[in-house]
């Protein structure tokens, strides 16, 4: 259930924080993986990693007991102040029958990722009412280098025990564009598309209700993306969002492909406009080179027309 405040905050990331690398998804790139561990530790961060991080099961980064006893090791581990995925894939959903959320409650800290990781990200909220944060990761964002403002969201919302205020990026104004005016202000909520609706019918399903529904994905054609959209709506899950901040979809298609489908903003057009509510498509988050992060459980204020995202709460307390 999605509750106004959180009841649980993890400390903030302190200076010289220790992050706690993990791979619940699938295996890690080890060439990308590297030029990403040593990109955290340009920025000062200590690490330790994950015992299984290497593993590989098919198309996993290990079996799903000792992925699941990877996360648990990390929250339990004083030493370390949060925990970072290496990235997402496939096969995070298979950890939730595995997942100890007494555990991770007891231990309250920052948990990153997105993309498959969505899965944890909500169950992690649902189960223990803790924070968390759609965020940049290790292989497919520190490997390349962060640009200011990407790292600048990032470190705020982790950081600092203060409302990370506005989400200051020139992006929002140059590519985002408003499909629908207004204000909207509620829980930030949300994720890749295709991973939130796979959690329809689960008691991992967040309520939506009142929440700044965020959306994004990768690798889904317009199809799949209406598809999506139409699961969540006709389950009533729209009805009551206060707003929505859409992301983009990349997707390779060949011309006749492109002929074929709708292209993917104009089905977002179709299924969520006539809802009424504020609504700012393309908004730099997600599978999008430089993602903005977002904290999931805390109240936000989407301003449409300006194209604005400000955090109204802490996502994170000061340390003890």
């Amino acid at each position: 259930m999605v509750r106004s405040l959180p009841s649980v905050l993890p400390p903030a990331l302190p200076e010289g924080a220790t992050l706690g690398i993990v791979a619940p998804a699938s295996p890690p790139c080890e060439e990308r993986l590297t030029r990403g561990l040593e990109a955290l530790r340009e920025r000062g961060f200590r690490l330790v990693l994950a015992p299984h991080l290497r593993d590989r099961y098919g198309h996993l980064a290990g079996a799903d007991v000792d992925r699941a006893a990877d996360l648990h090791a990390m929250f339990a581990d004083p030493a370390v102040d949060g925990v970072l995925c290496a990235r997402g894939g496939n096969g995070a959903s298979r950890l939730l029958p595995y997942l100890d959320f007494n555990l991770i409650r007891r231990h309250p800290k920052p948990f990153v990722g997105y993309s498959d990781v969505t899965t944890l990200l909500l169950a992690i909220w649902i189960r223990c009412e803790m924070p968390t944060f759609f965020a940049p990761m290790v292989q497919p964002d520190f490997a390349r280098r962060l640009a200011p403002a990407c790292w600048d969201a990032w470190w705020r919302l982790l950081s600092c025990s203060e409302p990370a205020g506005i989400l200051h990026d020139l992006r929002c104004q140059t590519q985002a564009t408003t499909l629908v005016s207004g204000t909207a202000e509620g829980v930030c909520m949300g994720g890749t598309l295709s991973l939130l609706a796979a959690l329809l019918g689960t008691p991992f399903q967040p309520d939506l209700a009142g929440c700044v529904l965020f959306l994004e994905d990768i690798h889904e054609h317009p199809g799949r993306v209406e598809r999506y959209l139409m699961q969540l709506r006709l389950a009533g899950l729209l009805d009551d969002v206060a707003g929505f901040l859409i992301g983009t979809t990349p997707y390779e298609a060949d011309e006749e492909e492109r002929r074929w489908f709708l292209p993917v903003e104009q089905v977002y057009r179709d299924i969520l406009v006539p809802l009424g509510k504020p609504l700012v498509y393309n908004f730099p988050i997600g599978h999008e080179p430089q993602p903005l992060s977002l904290p999931i459980g805390v109240r936000v204020q989407l301003d449409a027309d300006r194209r604005e995202l400000a955090i109204l709460e802490p996502a994170v307390r000061p340390r003890r």
